[in-house]
């Protein structure tokens, strides 16, 4: 196990983490549906994306090695993903969102529905040990596809900004 490259996957998602709360303290309008689902998200993925980069070296720790390794990390990391997509799916602001009829609203999903089906799907592969020589280039497929999952989120939410026109400084 590359124990750097799960170290990097943590500070990346870090980094995701502060820029999600950053925004939410400088946003101007902290109650629209828009800004506060997107920082959600920015911020529920990358706590998931640290969860999931630490788990594989807490468990390694432990002297599980190897193949036997990917499949608890898959389980937990499986786990907080449904924990995380129900949770935020059932969220008020998340529902208004999802009948939103704007144009970004609507095509968000575009690519967002494929990264779900890339992150679970390799997750799901690791535990009925589809392809048990591969199990920690799918797990590693899966953090990337929450860091670009996240990085995606955060580019909608700075699409979906609108910017009041600043007054006047003259007055007129």
């Amino acid at each position: 196990m590359e124990t750097d490259l799960f170290v990097h996957f943590a500070e990346i998602a870090g980094v995701f983490v502060g820029f999600g709360a950053l925004i939410s303290l400088r946003s101007a309008r902290p109650t629209d549906p828009h800004d506060v689902v997107y920082v959600q998200a920015v911020l529920g993925l990358g706590v998931w994306v640290v969860i999931a980069a630490i788990v594989p070296i807490a468990v390694s720790r432990y002297g599980v090695h190897d193949d036997a390794l990917w499949l608890p990390c898959a389980l937990v990391a499986l786990a907080f993903w449904a924990i995380f997509v129900i949770a935020f799916s059932r969220t008020a602001a998340s529902r208004t969102i999802n009948r939103s009829p704007e144009r970004l609203d609507r095509l968000f999903p575009l690519l967002g529905l494929p990264l779900h089906v890339v992150i679970a799907g390799s997750l799901v592969l690791i535990i009925f040990g589809v392809w048990p020589g591969i199990d920690e280039a799918l797990y590693v497929t899966g953090l990337a596809a929450v860091v670009i999952f996240a990085g995606y989120t955060l580019l909608a939410s700075g699409m979906s900004q609108t910017q009041a026109p600043a007054p006047d400084q003259d007055g007129l």
